[in-house]
C-alpha cells in the first residue's frame, strides 16, 4: 500500500471514528447534572453532536440563542441521517469484503471509493453546521471561542 493511500485510509478512518462517536453521543447524550436546566449535559448542553453547545457554556447565551442553536442542531441531525446510514453502510460493505474468502481488489477499490466519499459528505455537513453555528453568535462570542481556542493551543 503506497504511503499517500494509507494517509487517505488513515485520516478517513478518523474521521469515521468521529462521526460515530458524534452520532452515538447525539443519540444517547448523557444525563444531566443536579442543578442545570433540562436541556444542559455534561459539558454545558447535549443540544448538539459531540455536546457542541458544551464549546458555548461560557458565553452567556441568550434564551435565543440557545433556541436557534437547538433548533439547527436538531435539523441537522435529522437532515444527515442520511449521510451517517450511507458511511456506515460503506464501512460494512468494505469489512465484509475485506474477509471474504478471496477478496476482489477491484471492488475493495470501489467501496474505498464510495466510502471516502461518503465521509467528505459528512466532513461537508460538519463543516456545514458549524457554519450555521457561528453565525449565530455575536462577534464578540466568537472571539470567546477563537480565544479559548488559542488557550488550549
Amino acid at each position: 500500500m503506497t504511503r499517500k493511500r494509507f494517509s487517505t485510509l488513515t485520516l478517513g478512518v478518523a474521521a469515521v471514528a468521529m462521526l460515530a462517536f458524534g452520532v452515538a453521543y447525539a443519540q444517547n447524550p448523557p444525563a444531566a447534572p443536579q442543578g442545570r436546566g433540562p436541556a444542559m449535559g455534561r459539558w454545558g448542553g447535549q443540544m448538539g453532536p459531540m455536546g457542541m453547545m458544551g464549546r458555548f457554556d461560557r458565553l452567556d447565551l441568550s434564551t435565543q440563542q440557545k433556541d436557534e442553536l437547538k433548533a439547527t442542531f436538531q435539523a441537522q441531525r435529522e437532515q444527515n441521517q442520511a449521510v451517517r446510514d450511507r458511511v456506515r453502510k460503506a464501512e460494512q460493505a468494505l469489512q465484509t469484503e475485506l474477509l471474504a474468502d478471496a477478496p476482489d481488489q477491484g471492488k475493495i477499490q470501489q467501496l474505498q471509493t464510495d466510502l471516502n466519499q461518503a465521509q467528505q459528505d459528512a466532513l461537508s455537513a460538519r463543516i456545514a453546521l458549524e457554519l450555521k453555528v457561528y453565525q449565530i453568535l455575536t462577534p464578540a462570542q466568537r472571539q470567546q471561542l477563537r480565544d479559548a481556542r488559542a488557550r488550549r493551543e
